[in-house]
Parts: structure tokens; C-alpha cells; sequence
């Protein structure tokens, strides 16, 4: 089925909800949905743009985190508030960056309890190879809004996630 046919059904829904049940908040309730309807398929769109380079998303967005520090480490809590996650998802995907290859596991010097996840030069060069594709994809998806629309849309959703305690 296709979004925008998924998303008619429930905007069929809610038509006959309100039919039933006068008074609901029907603006609200497709922009919620909305949301709900996007945030898979944007992460599926990009998990399957990652596939071909035996990344998703989140491995990468991980990736990115580390790449950016001037140190190229984090700790894996660090990992995880990064990408709004759990630790456990923070200790998966630090498996599988040491298994692959791109990071690796050390203690900390300042406390020896703490783990440092650190990029090696196999995870720098996977990074510097796909940030011209990452750019390109990303550029893809937003290609159809002009810089005002995405600024406003971005203006848009940092005062919902800041109503989210995000």
C-alpha cells in the first residue's frame, strides 16, 4: 500500500471518528500522525541508501559522532545521547563498529571504569569515503523544498521536540 493511500485511510478515520465524536483536534491529529507515518520510511530511505556500504543509519549516525570529536572517541553513554538512544543500543552498535573494524575499545585514562570507543584509521577513511554520498542523499530527499520551507520546518520541529522535553 502506498503512503499517501495508508494516509487517506486514516484520514478516513478520523473523518468518521469525528463524525461520531464531534470535537476532535483533527489539525493535530494528522500532524501526529503524519510523523508517525514518516519516521520509518525516512529511516528505512536511508538504511537502504546505507545497505550497498554494510551501514544503516544509526551505525553511521554513530560513525559521524565519533568522526566529529577532535579526538575521534566517545564513551558509549555519549554514543547513546548522541543518537537518543539506549545504552544497550549503544553497547550493540559499539559491537558492531569493533567488529567491523572502524572503532576500537580502550579504557579511559582519567577513569579506568569508563570505556573509549575510538575511530581507527579503517573508520576514518569509511567516514571521509561516505560523507560525499551521505551529502548527496540528503541533499535528494530535500531537493523539493526551497530553504525557507526546510528552515521553517526545522524551526517547526525543535519547538515540538522542545515541547517533548527533547
Amino acid at each position: 500500500m502506498s503512503p499517501n493511500k495508508s494516509f487517506a485511510q486514516l484520514e478516513q478515520a478520523i473523518n468518521h471518528v469525528e463524525a461520531r465524536f464531534p470535537g476532535v483536534p483533527r489539525q493535530e491529529v494528522i500532524l501526529t500522525r503524519l510523523i508517525f507515518h514518516i519516521v520509518p520510511r525516512l529511516s528505512s530511505h536511508m538504511c537502504e541508501s546505507l545497505k550497498q556500504h554494510g551501514l544503516n543509519e544509526t551505525v553511521w549516525m554513530a560513525l559521524l559522532a565519533l568522526y566529529a570529536c577532535p579526538n575521534q572517541a566517545l564513551n558509549p553513554s555519549d554514543i547513546s545521547d548522541t543518537l537518543d538512544s539506549s545504552r544497550t543500543n549503544a553497547t550493540r552498535i559499539a559491537d558492531e563498529l569493533v567488529k567491523n573494524g572502524w572503532a576500537a575499545r580502550s579504557t579511559s585514562s582519567e577513569d579506568r571504569r569508563k570505556i573509549v570507543l575510538e575511530l581507527t584509521p579503517a573508520g576514518v577513511t569509511l567516514v571521509e569515503s561516505l560523507l560525499p554520498y551521505s551529502r548527496k542523499i540528503h541533499k535528494e530527499l530535500w531537493a523539493d523544498f526551497d530553504d525557507e520551507e526546510k528552515m521553517q520546518m526545522e524551526r517547526l520541529m525543535r519547538k515540538l521536540l522542545s515541547k517533548l522535553g527533547g
